[in-house]
């Protein structure tokens, strides 16, 4: 009774009435299109995004950049993931009525019933949104180490793409409005935390053992698969990244071993996002997510041999 009155007082605090005005007059094409949207601050494309900065630098158009920079963005992202869940366990504020249901889709293939759910729902605690602070802080971290255009411009849009994700979660209606204005916020406090710590991104390993210690404390916590896949892709990011620093070029000496180094990331993050869709044992989900985050800080080597 007092966890049922805690999680009603929390709703009412947060419900503004915007989700429900935005979910609530969105047509199926709306949520369809805000599902796909969304995905620019979900994590496999947080993942994909980061590591192609970090292997391919100076080979990408316009971009000036080393990969211990690069490194720091992906950094980013396992600090995000392991933040996300120490916070929500922490509060345990639920989400939306109606969140873990999919709208109604009688011409979608049964095939797609799964991916379909996937993209338009969302399961366990609401508050913080880990979209919005994983957003605020990878694409945050990418306006900080770019060197194209100006701050002002990047800076603009960064916002740009915050503010669609965000607005896609209400879309959606698997958040409420000040569990994204909240997400964001702490995303900006930690992106700048961070990004003083590690001197302006040219020592990623700092944030690497910074996302080790918030998993850590997830895992104190209570052992849940965003802990434990947090504190295994730190570890393993970590342990790749002091063995193999002093290895790895700044840049990659020629296109055709970004595009090497970049397949291996894929590789990585196809690994990485089936664990997150399977979400199998603490023990496989630390071994997995550790493989493959070290195999994605490895990959400017193992490019460069396959070259």
């Amino acid at each position: 009774m007092i966890g049922q009155g805690i999680a009603i007082a929390s709703r009412a605090g947060r419900d503004l009435g915007v989700t429900s005005f935005l979910h609530g007059n969105s047509g199926l094409a709306t949520i369809v299109l805000f599902s796909l949207l969304t995905q620019l601050g979900d994590v496999w494309f947080l993942f994909l995004l980061s590591g192609l900065l970090y292997v391919s630098g100076e080979t990408l158009p316009g971009l000036q950049i080393d990969r211990r920079r690069g490194l720091f963005v992906l950094a980013l992202l396992l600090v995000y993931v392991g933040l996300g869940g120490v916070l929500k366990g922490i509060f345990l504020f639920p989400r939306p009525p109606g969140a873990t249901e999919p709208p109604t889709f009688a011409a979608l293939p049964a095939a797609l019933d799964g991916l379909f759910t996937s993209l338009t729902t969302a399961t366990g605690p609401g508050f913080p949104s880990g979209h919005a602070i994983g957003t605020t802080m990878v694409w945050g971290g990418l306006a900080l180490v770019f060197e194209i255009s100006s701050f002002r411009r990047r800076l603009a849009v960064v916002s740009a793409v915050v503010g669609v994700v965000c607005t896609a979660r209400l879309v959606l209606g698997v958040h409420y409005l000040v569990d994204v204005l909240v997400g964001a916020t702490l995303g900006t406090i930690a992106l700048g935390l961070l990004y003083a710590l590690s001197e302006e991104g040219q020592f990623p390993g700092r944030v690497l053992l910074v996302a080790v210690g918030v998993g850590l404390v997830g895992l104190v916590h209570g052992a849940t698969f965003d802990s434990v896949s947090a504190i295994g892709g730190a570890v393993g990011g970590a342990v790749a990244w002091f063995g193999v620093a002093d290895h790895v070029p700044a840049h990659p000496s020629k296109i055709e071993e970004a595009g090497a180094s970049f397949a291996v990331v894929l590789a990585a993050g196809l690994v990485f996002g089936a664990a997150y869709t399977i979400e199998p044992g603490s023990v496989v989900t630390f071994v997995v997510t550790g493989l493959a985050v070290a195999t994605a800080v490895g990959a400017p080597l193992l490019g460069g041999k396959l070259v």
